[in-house]
This record gives structure tokens, C-alpha cells and sequence, in this order.
């Protein structure tokens, strides 16, 4: 990348309209959305989800009129075509193999906790059959069958998901648990873990009607639901910041429960908050629609601030606690808060994205680790980046 480059892409994140945060939004976009990275490389498994639980992805829209966006930023520079970045920021990365324990054609990494140790994924044929892997120092171990359909991890590796039912689960010191369902609720998507083992899902039940909770890991038959009925949460910080959605605004609340709408973007009406890490998060708002369905454009929230920011990307697939941006475009980029950015290598063998199809899913709170999959001769692999500085 040139320092042209560079100073372009800081530009278009700085120019960006930031509001002051604000609760008189639009209707926002309906909730549920399941991780990106198994829309990309585990379709058939999360479209079974999310059936069964009655949830409606954003970009399938039907009813709800697309708005008229502003412009979206031009992007100075395509993302295909940047390089690293290390004369402004002086960090190297280097791709290596996971070891798949078990056979499948899809073998994916989705997950990383915050220091970058514990990786979770998936292996499988893509029809239903796919097994939980937790990756833990490079070693490589499958969870019971029940455990299916991993959303995260967190540093002390208990890892979290949602089976094909709509029950929640833990797998913590070796057991998998069950999370208790709400009374009242058929089922529950579990998203997140933080640290102290709080879990945060949301609970639905008929018609439309949810409500955010949270559970612990020590105790998963113990919940507590948050906000009122209409709630949602998709993700929770390692401070015990809950994000998510309020009778459908954008929301955020505080460890002790206090609630509080998130900025929009200027000129649109709604959006979803899609995770979070540190003081910032990651989310969607509604574009235009193309060929019946909407185009969704990212945007971040600095929590501290309540600062909100559309990105001049085609999408966001992770951000770190130090702001860090993870954007998936075939050839993952990595690109810190002041535009400075760096892409990731190929697979090892490659010495760079001369090969193959590349996905990135998560990335470590301090962006030095990342894991995703690289998609060649009809199978994917599970790959790790790290870096040093």
C-alpha cells in the first residue's frame, strides 16, 4: 500500500458523518442475524437454524421497504488490491494450517478468544453433520456430538452455541451443558461469551416476540433476562456490556443493567448491531436493494463515545478490542482506526493470495491473531494468522 493509499483510506473513515447518539430512529432491520462466516462457508447448517427458529436474515427484506440511502463513501483504493501496509505500521503475519481431527470438505475456523490461544470451528460435509472443533495451543479437539453450531469462545476455552433445536449449550472443563430456556419461549440463539463466562442470546418464542438473556457458564440453568420484551443480544464485552436490540432500535446496556439506543447513520433510518469487542462494535444498515434483496453496508460504534461510523468497505467480518477492523473480501485486510491497514498472507505454501479463496471470521482482542479458511479444489481448509510486531 502507498502512503496515498493509506492517507485515502484514513480520509474516508474520518469524513464519515458522526452524530451525536440519538433514540428517534426508524423501524430497525429484523433481528437475528447469525455469524457472517457461516453464511459464507456453513449455509446449509445455519439456514436449518435459523428456520427453526423463526429468524429472519437481513438481507432477506420481504415487507420492508429498502430506504433511500445517501451515498455510500467511495472506496480511494479497492481492498483486492492492497498491500501491506508495513512501513506505516510495522506488523508481520504469517498463515499456518489448523489439524483437522476428523474428516469433512468443509473444515472451517469461525472463532478466536480475546488473547488468541482457544479457536473454535466446524468440520463437516456442509449437510448437517458438522462437528464442533476446539483448537486449543495449535491442538486440535472434537466436542461432544451435542455440541453443535459454535458461536464463540472465551479465554478460559469454555465454548458456546445454539444446536439444531434451538437450545443453547456450554462446554466447559470437558462437559457440555444445557442452557436453560426462558418459560414462555420456544428457543434461544446463543452469540457470545465473555471472560467471566456470562453467555448473551436471545430468547423467541411465537410470532415475533423475544427477549435478550444472559446466562453463566458455571450456572446455565440460571438466566437473566434483560431490557423488556422486543429485546435482543448478540453480543457482550469482557466488562459485561450487553449490545444487541431494543423494540427494534440498535441498543447497548451497561453491566448494571442500565439501557441506552445507539446512533444511526445519518440519512439511515435503522440498524443491527452484529458483535462487539473492547469499547467498540460492528453492525449492518439497510442500503439499496438490488435484485430483491438489500445490500447491507458495515458500520462501528465506539461504545465509549457513542460514535457511530459507515465503513467504506463491502463488509465487516470482526473487529478488535483495539478497534482493529477484520474485512473479508476474499483476501482478508485487517485495518486500524486510523486507516493505517495490512493484508494477510496466503496459505503457507503461497507466498501470497495466488491461490484459492480466503475467509476470515474472528479475530483476537488485540489483533495480532486471526482465523478463518481458505476454499480450494472444492473443500475448505481451516487456516490461522499470526502476527508480531
Amino acid at each position: 500500500m502507498t502512503t496515498l493509499d493509506e492517507e485515502r483510506i484514513a480520509a474516508l473513515l474520518r469524513s464519515a458523518q458522526v452524530p451525536e447518539p440519538r433514540v428517534d430512529v426508524g423501524r430497525a432491520v429484523r433481528d437475528g442475524r447469525r455469524r457472517r462466516q457461516r453464511r459464507r462457508v456453513g449455509g446449509v447448517a445455519a439456514v436449518t437454524v435459523l428456520a427453526g427458529l423463526g429468524v429472519v436474515g437481513v438481507v432477506e427484506l420481504d415487507g420492508l421497504a429498502s430506504p433511500k440511502a445517501p451515498a455510500r463513501p467511495a472506496v480511494a483504493a479497492s481492498p483486492t488490491a492492497v498491500a501491506s501496509a508495513a512501513a506505516a505500521q510495522p506488523v508481520t503475519c504469517e498463515a499456518s494450517w489448523l489439524p483437522q481431527p476428523i474428516g469433512g470438505s468443509v473444515a472451517v475456523a469461525n472463532g478466536v478468544d480475546p488473547t488468541g490461544r482457544y479457536i473454535v470451528g466446524d468440520i463437516g460435509t456442509g449437510n448437517e453433520d458438522g462437528r464442533v472443533v476446539l483448537w486449543t495451543d495449535g491442538r486440535a479437539g472434537v466436542l461432544p456430538a451435542g455440541a453443535r453450531h459454535a458461536a464463540a469462545v472465551n479465554a478460559r476455552g469454555d465454548v458456546v452455541g445454539t444446536d439444531g433445536g434451538g437450545t443453547g449449550w456450554v462446554y466447559r472443563n470437558g462437559k457440555l451443558r444445557f442452557l436453560a430456556t426462558p418459560p414462555g419461549y420456544q428457543a434461544v440463539l446463543v452469540y457470545a461469551v465473555n471472560g467471566r463466562g456470562d453467555i448473551a442470546g436471545t430468547a423467541s418464542g411465537a410470532g415475533e416476540s423475544r427477549q435478550a438473556v444472559l446466562w453463566s457458564a458455571d450456572r446455565p440453568q440460571e438466566y437473566r433476562l434483560i431490557g423488556r420484551p422486543g429485546s435482543a443480544a448478540t453480543a457482550i464485552t469482557e466488562d459485561g456490556t450487553v449490545v444487541g436490540s431494543m423494540d427494534r432500535l440498535p441498543y447497548r446496556w451497561t453491566p448494571e443493567g442500565t439501557g441506552a439506543a445507539l446512533a444511526v447513520p445519518d440519512g439511515y433510518p435503522h440498524a443491527s448491531v452484529d458483535s462487539a469487542h473492547g469499547g467498540w462494535a460492528i453492525g449492518m444498515v439497510p442500503g439499496e436493494r438490488k435484485g430483491g434483496a438489500v445490500q447491507m453496508l458495515p458500520v462501528r460504534w465506539n461504545l465509549s463515545t457513542g460514535a457511530v461510523i459507515l465503513l467504506p468497505f463491502p463488509g465487516a467480518s470482526g473487529i478488535a478490542g483495539t478497534g482493529d477492523l477484520l474485512v473479508d473480501d476474499g483476501a482478508p485486510l485487517v485495518v486500524a482506526p486510523d486507516g493505517t491497514s495490512r493484508r494477510l498472507p496466503g496459505r503457507p505454501e503461497v507466498r501470497a493470495t495466488e491461490a484459492g479463496t480466503y475467509t476470515a471470521s474472528g479475530i483476537s482482542d488485540d489483533a495480532l491473531t486471526v482465523v478463518g479458511a481458505v476454499y480450494e479444489n472444492e473443500a475448505y481448509r481451516p487456516l490461522v494468522w499470526r502476527c508480531r510486531r
